[in-house]
């Protein structure tokens, strides 16, 4: 599936506009960490906390193939954005004045390039490989990096899926009483699988923690290949396969994908968990693409305008280093769910990225966007970009989409209110 739509849009990127007719003005780009330790060991597991310590830094954590992954992933980015003039081909220390903790807007004013990571570590350290992969350091000397890291985890909702969200728990307990989940929880099948897999892992397994062990074996398969067999006996790639159909289908469902979401007050259970998923993510990227345009516009009215911040003027990519379920969400948003991997439970593998590029065309002045797709686990072009415009609904298969129709998408899922006062918003869910 994933190799027919990526030769899809090859096809179709071969029949596009030219680039020439357009200006690029301003990326923004969210990425999954590295490849990581298992997060989560079952009971019997036999692999230890010294095993992961001797490829990363413990359970949970990057290893030394998830920085290199990010390494790789930002020299790419620097061919595709630095060489080719669009971001200086040098970092200046000279304005960077920070070591971020917080989320202080007021200190990266000066900057073209900004991050922005979860306070996790893998995502923090990912986020610091694909920068010294886009600006390479030539001696030894610290660089301040410009990473904005939020101190609250759970209070990050634009960029943590699961953040604290009473409205989405709600949501969540009422989509598990639809037939079409039901039908997929409470099959056979998946009882006995459930059954089967307590009895290896030494405790019981269920729809909640499920998600756990097809991810601890993944891990340590890719890991420890020469030991993985020896301290796995009961696996096979059956199995796993079984595990990923089921994985990928509760995922789906956590991501608010159903086919017939609807409850008897008439509330669509699927979109509202949708909304709180990507809402937040979509509002902060397209409002960000939305100030830009204003400056541009401004400046080429009157000059510079005072309400065009700083901060804005020259900001011309914003990343954002975060995990497979925001990458997922953002992807959901935009209707290109089916692209990522059936390996690893639907859900984008290690370092696939993706861009938001805004563009303004030159012969009306009018703004269009792109989605760039990177996924360096495809065994099709794992180093390429590719252009998934084309496949986004109502961009009508044009590799360059008018951006009303990502105002469309925004409008959407836009939640109208502080995502804080959202989630505690839950008269009108039924329990």
């Amino acid at each position: 599936m994933l190799i027919a739509l990526l030769l899809s849009v090859r096809i179709i990127s071969i029949l596009s506009v030219s680039e020439e007719d357009f200006n690029l003005v301003f990326v923004q780009a969210l990425w999954r960490h590295g490849d990581r330790a298992a997060q989560y060991p079952y009971l019997n597991d036999k692999f230890t906390e010294n095993d992961w310590n001797s490829i990363g830094s413990g359970i949970g954590q990057l290893t030394y193939k998830g920085v290199r992954q990010h390494i790789d992933l930002g020299e790419s980015i620097r061919k595709r954005y630095i060489k080719s003039g669009f971001l200086p081909e040098n970092f200046d220390e000279e304005v960077v004045r920070l070591n971020l903790v917080k989320l202080n807007f007021s200190l990266v004013l000066k900057f073209q390039v900004v991050f922005r990571s979860t306070n996790r570590n893998r995502t923090i350290l990912s986020a610091k490989a694909n920068f010294l992969g886009m600006y390479p350091k030539k001696d030894e000397e610290e660089i301040k990096l410009p990473i904005i890291v939020p101190e609250n985890y759970g209070n990050d909702c634009i960029n943590n899926v699961m953040c604290k969200c009473p409205r989405r728990d709600i949501l969540q307990k009422m989509a598990k009483d639809l037939d079409e989940y039901k039908e997929v929880v409470e099959d056979e099948s998946t009882i006995s699988l459930f059954s089967k897999l307590s009895k290896v892992a030494g405790e019981t397994i269920n729809v909640e923690n499920f998600w756990r062990l097809p991810d601890t074996l993944r891990c340590e398969k890719r890991n420890f290949p020469d030991s993985f067999k020896q301290k796995t006996p009961w696996y096979s790639e059956e199995l796993l396969e079984e595990m990923e159909t089921l994985n990928t289908k509760i995922n789906r469902f956590t991501s608010g994908l159903y086919a017939s979401p609807e409850k008897s007050n008439r509330l669509d259970i699927g979109k509202e968990i949708r909304k709180l998923r990507c809402g937040p993510l979509i509002s902060d990227i397209f409002g960000r693409m939305r100030q830009k345009l204003d400056c541009i516009y401004s400046q080429n009215r009157a000059g510079r305008s005072s309400d065009c911040s700083e901060k804005i003027r020259k900001m011309k990519y914003y990343a954002y280093s975060s995990h497979d379920m925001t990458l997922y969400s953002l992807l959901t948003a935009m209707g290109l769910e089916d692209l990522t991997s059936m390996e690893i439970g639907g859900w984008p593998s290690y370092a696939s990225s993706l861009f938001v590029e805004l563009f303004i065309r030159k012969q009306d002045n009018n703004p269009y966007f792109r989605i760039i797709y990177r996924n360096p686990s495809s065994s099709y072009a794992p180093s390429e970009f590719f252009n998934l415009t084309s496949l986004i609904p109502k961009c009508h298969e044009s590799t360059f989409c008018h951006l009303n129709i990502l105002e469309n998408v925004f409008k959407e899922f836009n939640i109208g209110m502080p995502v804080s006062e959202f989630c505690h918003v839950t008269n009108d869910l039924e329990l």
